[in-house]
Order: C-alpha cells, then structure tokens, then sequence
C-alpha cells in the first residue's frame, strides 16, 4: 500500500480476482479497481460483496488473462496473486505481453509465481517444460489444476519489456516468487 500511494497509483486491475478479496481490499483503500475473472460463478460473489460493501469503486467483468478487454495503458497498476502459473508456457507469455500493453508507463505489476522450489514441482503428469498437470484439494473439493513452476531466470526474460524487474522468494511462502517490476 505505501509504494502504490507514495507512487500516485489509483487504478488497479486485478487478474485472477476470483470471488474479490483482493479487489474489495483494495477498493476499501480507496483505489479504482477493476477484477477481471474467467469464472462467472466467482464474479457473482464478487459482485455480491461489492453490492454488500456499499462500493462504487470495483467492478467485475468476465475476461481471460490472455485476452483482457482494455485499452492500451489504460492501469496504473496490476496485480496477480496466484493465477498467472495455472497456464501453459505459450500462454503464461500471451498474458505477460497483455499486462505490459495495459499499464501506464512508470506503472507496477505485483504477482506471486510458483517457483521451482515448490515442493509439486515435477509431480504429477509432465505437460511441458516446468508445466505438470496435478490433483490439488481446495475447500473439500479435488480437482486437476495445471502448474507451471518458474525459474528466476524466466520471469526476468518474460519480464524484458519492463524497465525494473524485482524477484524474490516470498517469506512466509517460499515456493512462491514474489514479482515487482515497473514500466
């Protein structure tokens, strides 16, 4: 919160905003957020939440990480907490240019990335390169979900395009890469 205030940021897109938690948060910090989801089920509660809260700075819309309905640098910002590592590679890069193309210049992208040193990685069914196709379990219910486990070295090339790229393990979760850079 304090980079994003000291930094002048007032919109925040949140990819992956599920049922809003992140979104709501941050709304009730006072910024315009936008929460962009593939799951219509999660945007309803989103939605819900917002309605419940009384607020009229987040909105909710329905859109893949790979094709994300806005225009050019139209975010001062954009966050992704656990989502951008469920896709394959060509993909993973489909979403990065597109992140790229929605942030204002000087702006942040703030993510968490599965990292290598996850103890999932290279279980479960090998998909592609660091990409593994897994049984995970989350609120009682059991599913496949697709992981692709980076490397430091890999978020930096994905990364390229941005000017200050920051990449470090996350401390109360270190399988996670915690990812800072700036346009």
């Amino acid at each position: 919160m304090p980079k994003f205030k000291k930094s002048g940021i007032t919109s925040v897109l949140d990819l992956g905003c599920g049922a809003g938690r992140h979104s709501i948060y941050l709304a009730k910090k006072g910024f315009d957020v936008v929460g962009v989801d593939s799951s219509l089920s999660a945007l309803k509660l989103a939605n819900k939440w917002v309605i419940a809260e009384n607020l009229k700075n987040a909105v909710f819309t329905q859109a893949t990480m790979t094709d994300i309905p806005f225009r050019d640098r139209q975010f001062d910002s954009v966050i992704s907490v656990s989502v951008i590592h469920h896709a394959l590679k060509r993909d993973i890069v489909k979403t990065m240019n597109e992140i790229h193309r929605i942030i204002k210049e000087n702006g942040f992208f703030l993510a968490n990335l599965a990292s290598a040193f996850d103890p999932r990685y290279a279980t479960g069914e090998k998909v592609e390169t660091r990409t593994y196709r897994s049984l995970e379990s989350y609120e009682d219910k059991r599913f496949e979900e697709l992981h692709h486990f980076f490397t430091e070295r890999e978020i930096h090339r994905l990364l390229s395009c941005f000017r200050r790229v920051e990449v470090v393990r996350m401390k109360d979760k270190p399988h996670y890469w915690k990812v800072t850079a700036i346009k």
